[in-house]
């Protein structure tokens, strides 16, 4: 008898590739992406660490009586794969190629065994743009120690690549603000100022507002009590008076 592997919920960096619905998430938002391409996926996440021979994905993706050309068609997937999650063959941050031999997800991956009930995230991220070249990023929940909260790093990648220069982090909805959260503030403000632009801290809780004073952060990111007024300090702001 063959045995059925349970459907999984894999998650690294930004993403979540749901193998059961067959869907890939990027910070929460549904992206768009062919069958065989999250196949190609989810097979590479299973798989994750070890090399998948491409005979292997001939087998798992065409079958035996497709007449296609397996090599292109292959080598189309696999590019299609990489422009979704921002990737490349050289260098690789996800999917390293071993020449005519197959490919290997190297990326840290956490596997979830019940992809049905939806596990409770520490944090969630939304988008908003609220100005032209204004871009809001409504934080909720736990700020603080875990794999999730890395996304915010990815997040502003994916922003200075769209040429995003700037970004409120609106915290009005976080609870709870960690050492670690702490850092990955300070490494998105470091991102945006080093390209040319600029992070501000919108709608701290009493709490957290005391901490981030405390710790000596609003001396290197602008902090303010809404996003109205952070909205307001970019426009009054000249570019060569920002941090």
């Amino acid at each position: 008898m063959t045995s059925i592997e349970k459907p999984h919920t894999f998650r690294f960096g930004p993403f979540e590739a749901d193998a059961e619905t067959g869907e890939l998430r990027k910070n929460g938002r549904k992206m768009p992406l062919q069958e065989k391409c999250l196949r190609l996926l989810v097979f590479l996440l299973e798989r994750r660490g070890k090399l998948v021979s491409r005979e292997e994905l001939r087998g798992r993706l065409w079958p035996s009586d497709t007449f296609v050309d397996f090599d292109n068609g292959l080598n189309t997937a696999v590019s299609k794969l990489r422009d979704a999650l921002g990737d490349s063959a050289e260098p690789h941050r996800y999917i390293e190629t071993l020449p005519r031999r197959g490919y290997r997800f190297v990326a840290s991956v956490n596997v979830h065994e019940e992809p049905t009930a939806t596990p409770l995230r520490e944090i969630e991220v939304e988008l908003k743009r609220i100005e032209p070249d204004v871009i809001a990023v409504e934080i909720t929940g736990r700020l603080a120690f875990g794999s999730e909260s890395r996304q915010l790093e990815w997040l502003i990648s994916d922003l200075l690549n769209a040429q995003e220069k700037k970004v409120i982090f609106d915290i009005s909805a976080v609870n709870n603000v960690d050492s670690t959260g702490l850092g990955i503030i300070l490494m998105c403000a470091s991102k945006l100022k080093s390209a040319g632009g600029e992070l501000r801290v919108a709608g701290a809780n009493a709490i957290i507002e005391a901490m981030l004073k405390e710790t000596k952060l609003d001396t290197i990111v602008s902090l303010h009590s809404t996003r109205a007024a952070a909205v307001e300090a970019f426009a009054d702001t000249p570019p060569e008076e920002r941090r």
